[in-house]
């Protein structure tokens, strides 16, 4: 009798969590950092490797219902001629920088998403082959991409990424996910929520500054090719916590012309499988929201887990590259973000192989990433991202050099209207000869913020 009780009582609440489960969108867990109208206009100091200018910059972000927009347009002179610096219109995308995004919907959200501009932070699927992304690894040469996902009557989906709408030269990386939801017009709990997708990556990126005495994508050019299949489900979905599980199998093409120029290597196409679990959890009167996602991957020889992610933006040719030594092994990649009482949010994640040897240069290395953004806390307020590659132990995790990509602003608010700050940028890309350097650029500013 008692199991009997028992049993009505665990089939009503799972009941209850499948009607829960019908009055909740994908993700329940909406960030009060999505939806901000910010006019941020600054007069100031610019430092450009040792060359100093002096303007302005002015960067308007709107939310207004599901459409988002931020720009950035800079008006900068150099202190010395006078001249107005144009170097940033004059590569990667040109006019188009100033939009630095345009998002409608959300993605984890709604069945219609598209997004214009800085894709840092996109994945493709669950990750395995577009994951820890970003285009935006040159604050100089800024990338003006696109990212868009579809579902259709509840089943059947896309989601497609695009790095980079400056079509000079060849086609840019692209990845394009269909997936379907077989069950998803199901009342059934768990069964319902399952989806199968399919990833297909290409890149043929052939563009080369005019003049370079140094060619960076000679590979890609050639033709990168991935693909990868996966499987997920939400196992539980209630108003305070969404957990998904997901597996996923992925393919990195053998490239020709690498394994031409490296005939004494063994390369060969490369695979990898790997199994993650994701969790959201959305405290009381959304105090406390984070998201958790712990992945265990097995890689083969000439496999690197997440191929596309920023460093594949820094220098394509040398991560290509790294596939030539990449050795079979198997890792683990976890992330952990958290929104505090709507005024700070902290996130990081870290990929760490198994088998890290210092003593060996062709090791896996480890790659740390950091983001961090607050709203007004007295009068100091503060965003800022930080991501390493190629990382040993944890003692070189926050060294800048040709690994990094970091960027920082602190303000501190003077009156109502005024406030002043610093920005500070890390980067590492081409020059206008084709070189791959560091770029460091630091500008103390006042100006003008209104929140509305």
């Amino acid at each position: 009798m008692k199991k009997t009780i028992l049993f009505l009582i665990l089939s009503i609440t799972f009941c209850q969590l499948s009607k829960a489960q019908d009055d909740i969108l994908e993700s329940a867990f909406e960030s009060a950092f999505d939806k901000k109208n910010v006019f941020d206009a600054n007069l100031g100091l610019t430092s450009i490797d040792g060359q100093n200018y002096f303007g302005m910059r002015v960067q308007p972000e709107f939310s207004f219902g599901k459409i988002g927009l931020g720009l950035d347009v800079p008006l900068l002179f150099d202190v010395t001629s006078g001249k107005i610096r144009t170097e940033e219109f004059k590569h990667g995308a040109g006019v188009l920088r100033m939009i630095r995004f345009f998002r409608y919907g959300n993605k984890n959200t709604d069945n219609v998403y598209i997004k214009i501009g800085d894709l840092s932070g996109e994945r493709l699927g669950f990750g395995s082959l577009v994951g820890n992304y970003t285009n935006a690894t040159s604050f100089e040469r800024r990338k003006v991409g696109a990212s868009a996902s579809f579902l259709f009557k509840k089943i059947v989906g896309l989601e497609l990424i695009y790095s980079d709408l400056n079509f000079s030269g060849s086609t840019k990386m692209l990845g394009i996910r269909p997936f379907v939801k077989p069950f998803g017009k199901s009342n059934i709990p768990i069964i319902k929520t399952m989806e199968i997708g399919a990833s297909f990556v290409t890149d043929n990126d052939d563009f080369q500054e005019k003049g370079a005495p140094t060619i960076n994508t000679k590979y890609s050019a050639d033709g990168v090719k991935a693909s990868s299949f996966d499987l997920g489900v939400s196992l539980l979905r209630t108003q305070m916590i969404n957990l998904t599980f997901d597996a996923q199998y992925s393919k990195l093409s053998k490239n020709n012309l690498l394994a031409t120029d490296n005939p004494l290597v063994a390369y060969d196409a490369g695979t990898g499988f790997a199994i993650g679990v994701e969790t959201d959890f959305r405290f009381i009167a959304n105090t406390v929201l984070m998201n958790a996602r712990i992945e265990r991957q097995w890689y083969g020889d000439n496999y690197i887990p997440q191929l596309f992610n920023f460093a594949y933006e820094i220098n394509k040719d040398a991560r290509l590259q790294e596939l030539l030594t990449a050795k079979k092994s198997q890792g683990i990649f976890g992330s952990l973000s958290a929104e505090i009482l709507k005024i700070v949010k902290i996130g990081g994640s870290l990929l760490i192989p198994d088998d890290i040897d210092n003593s060996d240069p062709n090791s896996r290395r480890a790659i740390l990433g950091i983001d961090l953004e607050t709203k007004q806390i007295g009068r100091f307020k503060a965003r800022g991202t930080y991501v390493k590659a190629g990382l040993n132990d944890l003692g070189d995790a926050f060294t800048l050099d040709e690994r990094s990509l970091a960027n920082l602003i602190v303000t501190y608010k003077i009156g109502r209207f005024m406030e002043a700050g610093v920005d500070y940028q890390w980067t590492f890309a081409a020059d206008e000869n084709g070189v791959f350097k560091a770029t460091n650029q630091v500008r103390p500013y006042v100006g003008i913020s209104l929140d509305f």
